[in-house]
């Protein structure tokens, strides 16, 4: 089996309209720390693709640094830099989070690095037939579903430990304080 078997590709492209209002997936708003940007379409500058409701976004260059995402939103206007892949899952042979830890896995990462095409010497972008011809062995659906579900979870524990650490040095001055206070 190969990932074309259980992802299709769909690289429908449209030209942003001014006075339009998009959600943008960019390699440069992911690597800000945010999902996307919200645009007028003026102020989008190239044909970019469009994003279906639920679907993988892989980045096709450097893909070293997994810059992939899950979108699971009827938003209207999504849209998508053409160096993103937007890949639809056929859910009826994977599961739709078993198919994102399994394109964001190092084994793929580390088989697409030998694949890169350079465009320069820090920009290297794969070839998406050669992404889409990987060999990958499946477990069973239900296997799929156990496996997706424990590294989502893990997931969502781990960000929401992060926000804690985020608000620990507030918690920390808030103590002292009340602390002063208290003695005082």
């Amino acid at each position: 089996m190969k990932i074309k078997d259980i992802v299709a590709f769909v690289p429908k492209s449209i030209t942003p309209k001014a006075g339009k209002i998009y959600r943008l997936y960019s390699l440069p708003s992911f690597d800000d720390g945010r999902l996307y940007e919200t645009l007028d379409g003026k102020n989008i500058q190239s044909n970019k693709y469009i994003v279906p409701d639920k679907c993988i976004l892989f980045n096709k260059l450097n893909v070293r640094f997994k810059r992939i995402l899950r979108i699971d939103e009827s938003d209207t206007n999504k849209v998508c830099s053409t160096e993103y892949l937007p890949l639809v899952v056929n859910e009826s042979k994977v599961d739709y989070q078993y198919c994102y830890y399994l394109l964001i896995s190092d084994k793929i990462t580390n088989y697409l690095c030998g694949q890169n095409t350079n465009t320069s010497g820090s920009h290297k972008r794969i070839n998406p037939d050669n992404f889409l011809d990987i060999n990958i062995i499946l477990p069973g659906l239900a296997e799929q579903k156990r496996i997706g579900k424990l590294l989502s979870d893990i997931d969502h524990k781990i960000e929401l430990n992060r926000a804690i650490n985020q608000n620990l040095p507030i918690l920390d001055r808030s103590s002292k304080a009340a602390r002063a206070c208290h003695a005082a």
